[in-house]
């Protein structure tokens, strides 16, 4: 049989096991092996040629996804931007600063709050509008991001809302007295871009019961202060925020439902 012993001779088979094969193979069937040769080569190119357009089905589809994974990252990307950041000066917005006292409130480090009032600034949009008053925030906050020399301390700073001119510090870990120092430094950075703020400092100790609220009303109290003051001017109050949990509490509350007290603010004034 002359197709096995070629195959024999271009060693798809052993040759010893020609005459066997040629054996056991009624003659009938030689004639058509040439076909089922020819057939068989013809699949295997199919197969090939399946195999090799999946595989492209497959590189389009990693590309697709790949496309479609970086459109949804930067569609999650723009949409923390718009929920965390304010639009107009990059800074973290009040979300994150509720967020992040709160973090801090579970924890036991203590830190200190600086709320700063932009003085004059709806006399500013009243006489040139609010676009005037737009680039007066802006101005505001690179001169409070010159004060802020820590990256830590920059990381702490808060627009308290789209249409605020108000800011927040969160300094961690810093007792009053340096925030006291820092809210001054602020203070001078504004007056260099010719602004000036009102500005309250108060502190948290760590230990105590205390809601993110009522730190931010007893900042809110100080600032009030330096505006009854004149402005332009830093007030704190020199006594620790600091509260004690009742000795039991009701059956079914927790210590979030604790009511707490603002410490009454000092009427003495206060060195700037």
């Amino acid at each position: 049989m002359p197709e096995i012993s070629s195959l024999a001779s271009a060693g798809w088979i052993y040759p010893s096991s020609v005459g066997n094969m040629t054996a056991h193979i009624p003659s009938a069937v030689y004639e058509f092996l040439p076909e089922v040769v020819v057939a068989l080569l013809a699949a295997v190119t199919m197969l090939s040629g399946i195999v090799l357009q999946q595989g492209r089905n497959i590189g389009a589809l990693r590309t697709e996804w790949q496309a479609d994974r970086l459109h949804l990252e930067n569609r999650l990307g723009t949409i923390q931007q718009q929920t965390c950041f304010d639009a107009l000066t990059g800074l973290r917005n009040r979300n994150m600063f509720e967020a992040k006292v709160s973090t801090l409130l579970r924890g036991t480090a203590p830190f200190a709050l600086i709320y700063i009032d932009l003085d004059g600034l709806k006399a500013v949009n009243d006489r040139l509008g609010h676009i005037a008053g737009d680039r007066l925030i802006v101005s505001a906050t690179k001169a409070i991001r010159s004060a802020l020399r820590r990256r830590g301390d920059r990381d702490g700073l808060f627009r308290r809302g789209t249409a605020a001119d108000e800011f927040f510090v969160i300094l961690e870990g810093m007792r009053l007295a340096v925030a006291i120092q820092l809210a001054e430094l602020i203070l001078t950075a504004l007056r260099s871009v010719s602004l000036t703020a009102s500005i309250g400092v108060v502190e948290w100790d760590g230990q105590t019961i205390q809601s993110g609220e009522q730190i931010e009303l007893a900042a809110e109290q100080q600032m009030q202060r330096a505006k009854r003051d004149g402005r332009n001017c830093v007030r704190w109050n020199a006594e620790v925020i600091e509260h004690s949990a009742p000795p039991t509490l009701p059956r079914g509350q927790t210590l979030d439902a604790v009511p707490v007290e603002i410490e009454p603010e000092r009427t003495e004034r206060n060195a700037a």
